[in-house]
Protein backbone atom coordinates (compact mmCIF):
# COMPACT_ATOMS: atom_id res chain seq x y z
CA UNK A 1 0.00 0.00 0.00
CA UNK A 2 1.40 3.36 -1.07
CA UNK A 3 1.12 6.66 -0.45
CA UNK A 4 -0.92 9.01 -3.02
CA UNK A 5 1.10 9.46 -6.19
CA UNK A 6 -0.76 12.95 -7.26
CA UNK A 7 0.40 14.94 -3.70
CA UNK A 8 3.08 17.77 -5.18
CA UNK A 9 4.24 17.58 -1.34
CA UNK A 10 5.18 14.81 0.71
CA UNK A 11 7.19 14.88 3.75
CA UNK A 12 9.50 12.27 5.00
CA UNK A 13 11.29 12.07 9.11
CA UNK A 14 14.63 10.93 9.30
CA UNK A 15 15.97 10.00 12.65
CA UNK A 16 20.10 10.28 12.49
CA UNK A 17 21.33 8.83 15.81
CA UNK A 18 25.00 9.77 16.03
CA UNK A 19 27.26 8.42 19.41
CA UNK A 20 27.15 12.14 20.29
CA UNK A 21 23.92 13.60 19.31
CA UNK A 22 20.64 12.32 17.70
CA UNK A 23 18.78 14.99 15.54
CA UNK A 24 15.05 14.40 14.07
CA UNK A 25 15.70 15.80 10.20
CA UNK A 26 12.55 16.23 8.47
CA UNK A 27 12.94 15.97 4.77
CA UNK A 28 10.36 18.34 2.40
CA UNK A 29 10.43 17.02 -0.81
CA UNK A 30 9.13 18.86 -3.62
CA UNK A 31 10.15 19.31 -7.66
CA UNK A 32 12.32 16.79 -7.56
CA UNK A 33 14.44 18.53 -4.73
CA UNK A 34 14.39 17.99 -0.78
CA UNK A 35 14.87 20.70 1.51
CA UNK A 36 16.37 19.32 5.24
CA UNK A 37 15.63 20.92 8.72
CA UNK A 38 17.07 19.87 11.59
CA UNK A 39 13.69 20.24 13.65
CA UNK A 40 15.65 18.79 17.15
CA UNK A 41 19.07 17.97 18.06
CA UNK A 42 19.27 15.82 21.55
CA UNK A 43 23.01 15.26 23.11
CA UNK A 44 23.38 11.24 23.56
CA UNK A 45 25.29 10.35 26.24
CA UNK A 46 26.63 7.11 27.04
CA UNK A 47 26.15 5.91 30.83
CA UNK A 48 28.48 4.18 33.20
CA UNK A 49 27.61 1.53 34.84
CA UNK A 50 29.62 -0.83 37.30
CA UNK A 51 32.48 -0.45 35.10
CA UNK A 52 30.36 -0.60 31.69
CA UNK A 53 29.42 1.89 28.90
CA UNK A 54 25.77 1.80 27.94
CA UNK A 55 23.45 3.55 25.78
CA UNK A 56 20.29 4.51 27.27
CA UNK A 57 17.72 3.77 24.88
CA UNK A 58 14.97 4.91 26.70
CA UNK A 59 16.28 8.40 26.52
CA UNK A 60 17.04 8.31 22.99
CA UNK A 61 13.39 6.72 22.16
CA UNK A 62 11.79 9.88 24.18
CA UNK A 63 13.69 11.89 22.37
CA UNK A 64 12.98 10.88 19.03
CA UNK A 65 9.15 10.80 20.15
CA UNK A 66 9.08 14.24 20.81
CA UNK A 67 11.19 14.76 17.60
CA UNK A 68 8.03 13.02 15.38
CA UNK A 69 5.51 15.04 17.25
CA UNK A 70 7.17 17.92 15.89
CA UNK A 71 7.50 17.08 13.02
CA UNK A 72 3.67 15.65 12.22
CA UNK A 73 2.73 19.24 14.07
CA UNK A 74 5.02 21.25 11.41
CA UNK A 75 3.24 19.45 8.74
CA UNK A 76 0.18 17.73 9.31
CA UNK A 77 1.22 14.69 7.68
CA UNK A 78 4.20 12.08 7.71
CA UNK A 79 4.74 10.57 4.73
CA UNK A 80 7.53 8.15 5.79
CA UNK A 81 9.31 7.52 8.48
CA UNK A 82 13.41 6.04 8.39
CA UNK A 83 16.41 5.24 11.03
CA UNK A 84 19.80 5.44 10.50
CA UNK A 85 22.84 4.93 13.45
CA UNK A 86 25.74 4.17 14.14
CA UNK A 87 26.72 0.62 13.40
CA UNK A 88 27.91 -2.60 15.44
CA UNK A 89 26.14 -2.30 18.66
CA UNK A 90 22.92 -3.91 19.53
CA UNK A 91 19.64 -4.44 22.61
CA UNK A 92 18.50 -7.87 23.61
CA UNK A 93 15.31 -8.67 23.88
CA UNK A 94 13.74 -11.79 26.44
CA UNK A 95 10.75 -13.90 25.25
CA UNK A 96 8.25 -11.47 25.90
CA UNK A 97 10.34 -8.83 23.34
CA UNK A 98 11.21 -6.75 26.68
CA UNK A 99 14.84 -5.20 26.65
CA UNK A 100 17.06 -7.65 28.90
CA UNK A 101 19.07 -4.25 29.72
CA UNK A 102 19.99 -1.11 28.28
CA UNK A 103 22.16 -1.71 24.96
CA UNK A 104 25.85 -2.40 26.01
CA UNK A 105 28.59 0.06 23.89
CA UNK A 106 31.42 -0.65 21.68
CA UNK A 107 34.26 1.39 23.54
CA UNK A 108 33.65 -1.18 26.11
CA UNK A 109 36.75 -3.70 25.82
CA UNK A 110 34.44 -6.61 25.62
CA UNK A 111 35.32 -8.24 22.50
CA UNK A 112 39.41 -7.17 23.12
CA UNK A 113 40.05 -10.62 24.67
CA UNK A 114 38.09 -12.84 22.47
CA UNK A 115 39.66 -11.45 19.49
CA UNK A 116 43.05 -11.99 20.62
CA UNK A 117 42.65 -15.67 21.78
CA UNK A 118 41.46 -16.57 18.09
CA UNK A 119 44.41 -18.16 15.71
CA UNK A 120 45.22 -16.59 12.85
CA UNK A 121 43.04 -19.26 10.89
CA UNK A 122 39.97 -18.88 12.96
CA UNK A 123 40.66 -14.98 11.84
CA UNK A 124 40.78 -15.94 8.61
CA UNK A 125 37.53 -18.31 8.51
CA UNK A 126 36.09 -14.98 9.94
CA UNK A 127 36.97 -13.08 7.23
CA UNK A 128 36.46 -15.40 4.27
CA UNK A 129 33.06 -16.18 5.68
CA UNK A 130 31.53 -12.46 5.91
CA UNK A 131 33.85 -10.34 3.65
CA UNK A 132 34.29 -8.05 7.66
CA UNK A 133 37.45 -7.22 8.80
CA UNK A 134 38.37 -8.37 12.38
CA UNK A 135 38.10 -5.59 15.07
CA UNK A 136 36.97 -6.12 18.59
CA UNK A 137 34.64 -3.78 18.46
CA UNK A 138 32.04 -5.85 15.48
CA UNK A 139 29.03 -7.35 17.22
CA UNK A 140 30.29 -11.14 16.61
CA UNK A 141 33.12 -10.38 19.02
CA UNK A 142 31.18 -8.08 21.41
CA UNK A 143 28.43 -11.40 21.79
CA UNK A 144 31.38 -13.83 22.48
CA UNK A 145 32.99 -11.20 24.94
CA UNK A 146 28.80 -11.12 26.63
CA UNK A 147 29.25 -14.99 26.56
CA UNK A 148 32.36 -15.09 28.72
CA UNK A 149 32.36 -11.80 31.11
CA UNK A 150 28.09 -11.81 31.28
CA UNK A 151 26.72 -14.66 30.89
CA UNK A 152 23.36 -14.04 33.29
CA UNK A 153 23.02 -10.40 30.62
CA UNK A 154 22.82 -12.96 27.31
CA UNK A 155 20.86 -16.09 29.10
CA UNK A 156 17.89 -14.21 29.16
CA UNK A 157 17.88 -12.98 25.57
CA UNK A 158 16.22 -14.81 23.14
CA UNK A 159 16.56 -12.34 20.20
CA UNK A 160 18.86 -9.30 19.38
CA UNK A 161 17.87 -6.00 17.32
CA UNK A 162 20.71 -3.81 16.06
CA UNK A 163 20.29 -0.55 17.37
CA UNK A 164 18.45 1.02 14.43
CA UNK A 165 16.01 -2.05 14.42
CA UNK A 166 15.41 -1.83 18.28
CA UNK A 167 14.52 1.70 17.75
CA UNK A 168 11.50 0.78 14.81
CA UNK A 169 10.39 -2.02 17.14
CA UNK A 170 9.53 0.42 20.16
CA UNK A 171 7.59 2.52 17.44
CA UNK A 172 6.03 -0.40 15.27
CA UNK A 173 6.49 -3.24 17.48
CA UNK A 174 8.17 -5.22 14.30
CA UNK A 175 11.55 -6.16 14.42
CA UNK A 176 13.52 -6.30 11.35
CA UNK A 177 16.84 -5.91 9.72
CA UNK A 178 18.85 -4.62 5.90
CA UNK A 179 21.68 -5.59 4.60
CA UNK A 180 23.94 -2.53 5.86
CA UNK A 181 23.69 -2.49 9.80
CA UNK A 182 23.63 -6.67 9.19
CA UNK A 183 26.72 -6.74 7.63
CA UNK A 184 29.11 -4.55 10.71
CA UNK A 185 27.78 -6.90 12.64
CA UNK A 186 30.42 -9.69 11.00
CA UNK A 187 28.33 -12.09 11.23
CA UNK A 188 26.39 -11.32 7.77
CA UNK A 189 28.03 -13.01 4.48
CA UNK A 190 28.14 -10.47 2.01
CA UNK A 191 29.12 -12.52 -0.82
CA UNK A 192 25.80 -14.33 -0.61
CA UNK A 193 23.64 -11.45 1.20
CA UNK A 194 22.83 -13.60 3.77
CA UNK A 195 23.56 -14.30 7.44
CA UNK A 196 27.02 -16.58 7.20
CA UNK A 197 25.21 -20.35 8.62
CA UNK A 198 29.07 -21.26 8.43
CA UNK A 199 29.91 -18.55 11.01
CA UNK A 200 26.68 -18.89 13.51
CA UNK A 201 27.13 -23.03 13.44
CA UNK A 202 31.21 -22.53 14.33
CA UNK A 203 30.02 -19.97 17.35
CA UNK A 204 27.40 -21.84 18.44
CA UNK A 205 24.56 -18.90 17.24
CA UNK A 206 20.92 -19.64 15.58
CA UNK A 207 20.00 -17.47 13.11
CA UNK A 208 16.38 -17.23 15.00
CA UNK A 209 18.25 -15.14 17.37
CA UNK A 210 19.34 -12.50 14.54
CA UNK A 211 17.07 -9.93 13.36
CA UNK A 212 15.20 -10.86 9.43
CA UNK A 213 16.85 -8.63 6.61
CA UNK A 214 14.09 -7.16 4.43
CA UNK A 215 14.91 -5.10 1.11
CA UNK A 216 15.51 -1.58 1.09
CA UNK A 217 12.30 0.73 0.10
CA UNK A 218 9.68 -1.59 1.79
CA UNK A 219 7.71 -0.97 4.75
CA UNK A 220 9.05 -2.68 8.00
CA UNK A 221 6.28 -1.47 10.42
CA UNK A 222 3.90 1.29 10.76
CA UNK A 223 3.74 3.65 13.82
CA UNK A 224 1.95 1.87 16.61
CA UNK A 225 -2.03 2.37 17.58
CA UNK A 226 -0.46 3.62 21.55
CA UNK A 227 1.71 6.00 19.84
CA UNK A 228 -0.78 7.18 17.53
CA UNK A 229 -2.66 8.12 20.91
CA UNK A 230 0.21 9.68 23.32
CA UNK A 231 1.91 11.78 20.37
CA UNK A 232 -1.60 12.71 18.15
CA UNK A 233 0.21 11.24 15.55
CA UNK A 234 -1.91 9.71 12.42
CA UNK A 235 -0.41 5.95 11.07
CA UNK A 236 3.03 6.19 9.41
CA UNK A 237 4.86 3.88 7.81
CA UNK A 238 8.75 2.60 8.71
CA UNK A 239 10.83 2.64 5.92
CA UNK A 240 13.98 0.06 5.46
CA UNK A 241 16.50 2.39 4.39
CA UNK A 242 20.53 1.85 5.09
CA UNK A 243 20.24 1.89 8.80
CA UNK A 244 23.83 2.55 9.36
CA UNK A 245 24.80 5.90 9.07
CA UNK A 246 27.62 5.30 6.68
CA UNK A 247 26.07 3.55 4.34
CA UNK A 248 23.22 6.37 4.31
CA UNK A 249 25.79 8.72 4.06
CA UNK A 250 27.47 6.97 0.87
CA UNK A 251 24.10 7.05 -0.86
CA UNK A 252 24.00 10.94 -0.56
CA UNK A 253 27.35 11.25 -2.36
CA UNK A 254 26.56 13.88 -4.92
CA UNK A 255 27.82 12.87 -7.79
CA UNK A 256 26.78 10.49 -10.65
CA UNK A 257 30.32 8.59 -11.41
CA UNK A 258 31.08 5.13 -11.19
CA UNK A 259 32.66 4.02 -8.17
CA UNK A 260 33.36 7.16 -6.41
CA UNK A 261 35.94 7.41 -3.50
CA UNK A 262 35.01 8.78 -0.44
CA UNK A 263 35.17 10.15 3.09
CA UNK A 264 32.01 9.72 5.35
CA UNK A 265 34.08 12.66 8.40
CA UNK A 266 32.15 12.63 11.53
CA UNK A 267 32.82 11.02 14.86
CA UNK A 268 34.62 8.11 13.16
CA UNK A 269 36.09 8.32 9.43
CA UNK A 270 34.99 6.05 6.87
CA UNK A 271 37.48 5.99 3.99
CA UNK A 272 36.67 3.79 0.80
CA UNK A 273 34.78 3.40 -2.67
CA UNK A 274 31.56 1.89 -3.64
CA UNK A 275 32.18 -1.28 -5.79
CA UNK A 276 29.20 -3.23 -7.26
CA UNK A 277 30.39 -6.50 -5.74
CA UNK A 278 32.57 -7.46 -2.44
CA UNK A 279 36.21 -8.22 -2.85
CA UNK A 280 36.70 -11.21 -0.15
CA UNK A 281 40.38 -11.88 -1.22
CA UNK A 282 43.76 -12.70 1.21
CA UNK A 283 45.03 -9.37 -0.13
CA UNK A 284 41.94 -7.61 0.95
CA UNK A 285 42.59 -9.43 4.35
CA UNK A 286 46.22 -8.32 5.07
CA UNK A 287 45.08 -4.65 4.33
CA UNK A 288 42.13 -4.97 6.57
CA UNK A 289 39.08 -3.48 4.28
CA UNK A 290 36.28 -4.23 4.92
CA UNK A 291 33.04 -5.25 2.70
CA UNK A 292 30.23 -3.36 4.02
CA UNK A 293 26.81 -3.98 2.52
CA UNK A 294 25.67 -0.54 0.94
CA UNK A 295 22.05 0.23 -0.63
CA UNK A 296 20.51 -2.22 -3.10
CA UNK A 297 23.04 -4.75 -4.21
CA UNK A 298 25.95 -2.50 -3.76
CA UNK A 299 29.32 -2.92 -1.32
CA UNK A 300 31.26 0.22 0.57
CA UNK A 301 34.66 -1.34 0.63
CA UNK A 302 35.97 0.75 3.17
CA UNK A 303 38.13 1.02 6.45
CA UNK A 304 37.03 2.09 9.35
CA UNK A 305 39.31 4.90 11.27
CA UNK A 306 38.90 7.37 14.35
CA UNK A 307 37.85 10.78 13.14
CA UNK A 308 36.66 14.06 14.68
CA UNK A 309 36.24 11.77 17.95
CA UNK A 310 39.87 12.79 18.61
CA UNK A 311 38.86 16.33 18.09
CA UNK A 312 36.10 15.79 20.38
CA UNK A 313 37.92 14.27 23.50
CA UNK A 314 40.75 17.15 23.27
CA UNK A 315 37.78 20.04 23.21
CA UNK A 316 35.83 18.21 26.18
CA UNK A 317 39.53 17.64 28.09
CA UNK A 318 39.89 21.52 27.47
CA UNK A 319 36.66 22.62 28.49
CA UNK A 320 36.84 20.60 31.77
CA UNK A 321 40.04 22.51 32.37
CA UNK A 322 38.37 26.00 31.83
CA UNK A 323 39.49 26.20 28.42
CA UNK A 324 36.47 27.06 25.95
CA UNK A 325 37.42 26.97 22.02
CA UNK A 326 35.00 27.18 19.20
CA UNK A 327 35.36 24.49 16.56
CA UNK A 328 36.74 27.11 14.35
CA UNK A 329 38.96 27.97 16.36
CA UNK A 330 40.56 25.07 17.16
CA UNK A 331 41.18 24.81 13.19
CA UNK A 332 43.00 27.94 13.36
CA UNK A 333 44.79 26.94 16.78
CA UNK A 334 46.29 23.62 14.42
CA UNK A 335 46.80 25.68 11.27
CA UNK A 336 48.78 27.90 13.20
CA UNK A 337 51.08 25.44 14.28
CA UNK A 338 52.03 23.75 10.75
CA UNK A 339 53.42 20.45 9.99
CA UNK A 340 56.19 20.43 12.21
CA UNK A 341 54.67 18.68 15.04
CA UNK A 342 55.22 14.60 16.54
CA UNK A 343 52.74 12.54 14.74
CA UNK A 344 50.85 9.32 15.88
CA UNK A 345 49.02 5.91 15.09
CA UNK A 346 45.10 7.80 15.01
CA UNK A 347 43.68 4.16 14.87
CA UNK A 348 46.40 2.77 17.92
CA UNK A 349 44.73 0.27 20.24
CA UNK A 350 45.64 2.07 23.67
CA UNK A 351 43.35 5.24 21.97
CA UNK A 352 40.64 2.82 21.63
CA UNK A 353 40.83 1.23 24.85
CA UNK A 354 41.33 4.16 27.21
CA UNK A 355 38.90 6.99 28.76
CA UNK A 356 41.48 9.44 28.75
CA UNK A 357 42.60 10.17 25.20
CA UNK A 358 44.32 13.73 26.30
CA UNK A 359 46.46 11.95 28.65
CA UNK A 360 46.98 9.10 25.97
CA UNK A 361 48.22 11.94 23.27
CA UNK A 362 49.84 13.53 25.89
CA UNK A 363 52.05 10.55 26.45
CA UNK A 364 52.36 8.98 22.91
CA UNK A 365 53.33 12.56 21.36
CA UNK A 366 55.48 13.86 24.74
CA UNK A 367 53.89 17.06 24.81
CA UNK A 368 51.04 18.24 27.17
CA UNK A 369 50.88 21.45 24.76
CA UNK A 370 47.38 21.35 23.33
CA UNK A 371 48.56 23.41 20.10
CA UNK A 372 50.69 20.87 19.21
CA UNK A 373 48.13 17.84 20.23
CA UNK A 374 45.20 19.72 18.09
CA UNK A 375 47.92 19.83 15.04
CA UNK A 376 49.02 16.62 15.63
CA UNK A 377 45.46 15.54 15.50
CA UNK A 378 44.88 16.97 12.18
CA UNK A 379 47.79 15.75 10.49
CA UNK A 380 47.89 12.42 11.49
CA UNK A 381 44.57 12.06 10.32
CA UNK A 382 44.76 13.62 7.10
CA UNK A 383 48.24 11.09 6.90
CA UNK A 384 46.43 8.18 7.75
CA UNK A 385 43.47 9.22 5.28
CA UNK A 386 46.72 9.07 2.62
CA UNK A 387 47.59 6.28 3.65
CA UNK A 388 44.06 4.15 3.24
CA UNK A 389 43.79 5.80 0.07
CA UNK A 390 47.10 4.41 -1.19
CA UNK A 391 46.24 0.99 0.18
CA UNK A 392 42.43 1.11 -1.91
CA UNK A 393 44.50 1.99 -5.30
CA UNK A 394 47.10 -1.21 -4.58
CA UNK A 395 44.04 -3.12 -3.55
CA UNK A 396 41.86 -2.30 -6.52
CA UNK A 397 44.00 -1.12 -9.15
CA UNK A 398 41.82 1.78 -9.57
CA UNK A 399 42.41 5.56 -10.19
CA UNK A 400 40.92 8.71 -9.09
CA UNK A 401 40.90 11.85 -9.34
CA UNK A 402 38.49 12.89 -6.79
CA UNK A 403 37.64 12.16 -3.34
CA UNK A 404 34.22 13.25 -1.85
CA UNK A 405 33.97 14.45 1.91
CA UNK A 406 30.87 13.93 3.17
CA UNK A 407 29.16 14.35 6.75
CA UNK A 408 29.86 16.43 9.41
CA UNK A 409 33.72 16.58 9.00
CA UNK A 410 33.53 17.97 5.31
CA UNK A 411 32.74 21.71 7.31
CA UNK A 412 36.25 21.32 8.38
CA UNK A 413 37.99 23.22 6.13
CA UNK A 414 41.55 22.58 7.85
CA UNK A 415 41.29 18.80 7.41
CA UNK A 416 39.55 19.36 4.10
CA UNK A 417 42.57 21.76 2.38
CA UNK A 418 45.17 19.10 4.22
CA UNK A 419 43.30 15.88 2.84
CA UNK A 420 43.93 17.66 -0.56
CA UNK A 421 47.32 18.42 0.53
CA UNK A 422 48.44 14.90 0.98
CA UNK A 423 47.06 12.93 -1.04
CA UNK A 424 47.10 15.25 -4.49
CA UNK A 425 43.56 14.68 -5.00
CA UNK A 426 40.61 17.30 -5.70
CA UNK A 427 38.65 17.09 -2.29
CA UNK A 428 34.32 17.79 -3.39
CA UNK A 429 32.78 18.34 0.28
CA UNK A 430 29.33 17.97 1.00
CA UNK A 431 26.46 16.99 2.19
CA UNK A 432 26.90 17.68 5.64
CA UNK A 433 23.75 15.86 6.17
CA UNK A 434 24.89 12.56 4.24
CA UNK A 435 23.35 10.08 6.42
CA UNK A 436 19.72 11.79 6.61
CA UNK A 437 19.42 13.05 3.04
CA UNK A 438 20.52 9.08 1.57
CA UNK A 439 18.11 8.23 4.53
CA UNK A 440 15.32 10.20 3.27
CA UNK A 441 16.17 9.31 -0.86
CA UNK A 442 15.78 6.00 0.04
CA UNK A 443 12.36 6.72 1.73
CA UNK A 444 10.86 8.17 -0.88
CA UNK A 445 11.09 4.17 -2.73
CA UNK A 446 7.67 4.36 -0.73
CA UNK A 447 6.86 6.88 -3.25
CA UNK A 448 8.43 6.02 -6.40
CA UNK A 449 9.08 1.73 -6.04
CA UNK A 450 11.22 2.16 -9.01
CA UNK A 451 13.65 5.19 -8.05
CA UNK A 452 17.20 4.04 -9.05
CA UNK A 453 20.52 4.75 -6.87
CA UNK A 454 21.21 7.37 -10.09
CA UNK A 455 17.68 9.24 -9.53
CA UNK A 456 18.92 9.38 -6.12
CA UNK A 457 22.03 11.21 -6.66
CA UNK A 458 20.57 13.15 -9.30
CA UNK A 459 17.63 14.72 -6.35
CA UNK A 460 21.18 14.91 -3.82
CA UNK A 461 23.05 17.13 -6.36
CA UNK A 462 20.10 19.32 -6.80
CA UNK A 463 19.14 19.34 -3.28
CA UNK A 464 22.64 20.27 -1.98
CA UNK A 465 24.76 22.01 -4.69
CA UNK A 466 24.79 25.45 -2.67
CA UNK A 467 26.72 23.55 0.14
CA UNK A 468 28.94 21.90 -2.00
CA UNK A 469 33.03 23.04 -2.02
CA UNK A 470 36.09 22.22 -3.78
CA UNK A 471 39.70 22.22 -2.52
CA UNK A 472 42.41 21.88 -4.71
CA UNK A 473 46.12 20.87 -4.02
CA UNK A 474 48.16 23.70 -2.25
CA UNK A 475 51.75 22.68 -3.65
CA UNK A 476 53.08 25.32 -1.07
CA UNK A 477 53.65 22.54 1.74
CA UNK A 478 54.58 19.61 -0.38
CA UNK A 479 58.20 19.15 0.62
CA UNK A 480 57.15 19.39 4.22
CA UNK A 481 54.44 17.08 3.66
CA UNK A 482 56.67 14.10 2.04
CA UNK A 483 59.12 14.56 4.77
CA UNK A 484 55.93 13.97 7.37
CA UNK A 485 54.26 11.09 5.11
CA UNK A 486 57.72 9.07 5.38
CA UNK A 487 58.07 9.57 9.28
CA UNK A 488 54.24 8.28 9.31
CA UNK A 489 55.10 5.33 7.58
CA UNK A 490 57.71 4.44 10.31
CA UNK A 491 55.19 4.25 12.87
CA UNK A 492 53.85 1.32 10.70
CA UNK A 493 56.74 -0.66 9.96
CA UNK A 494 56.97 -3.91 11.64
Amino acid sequence: MHAPSNEDTSYHVAFDCGNSSFRIMLGTFAEQRFTVEILDQVPNTMLDVDGYLYWDIGAIFNGLKNGLKKAYAKTGRIDTVGVTTWGIDFGLLDGAGKLVANPLCYRNTLGVECLAELSAEELTFNWENSGIQNHPMNSLYQLLGIRKHLGAYLAKAERMAFIPDLIIYLFTGTIASERSIASTSQMYNVSTDTYSSELLQHYGMDESFLPLVVRHGTVVGWLSEELQTELGVKRCPFICTPSHDTASAVTAVPTLEKNPLFISSGTWSLIGVELDEPVVSSTVEKYKFANEAGVFSTTTFLKNSTGLYLLQEVKKHLEAKGTELSWARIAEIAKEQGVDVPLFNPNHQEIFSTRDVYGTLSSMLGTDDYRTILASCYLSLGLYYNRVINDIVKVTGMKFETVHVIGGGCRDRYLNQLTADLTGLLVHTGPVEAASIGNLSVQRCFMKEDLTLEEMRKIVIDSTQEEQETYHVDPSNAAALRHKMMEFDTLFAS
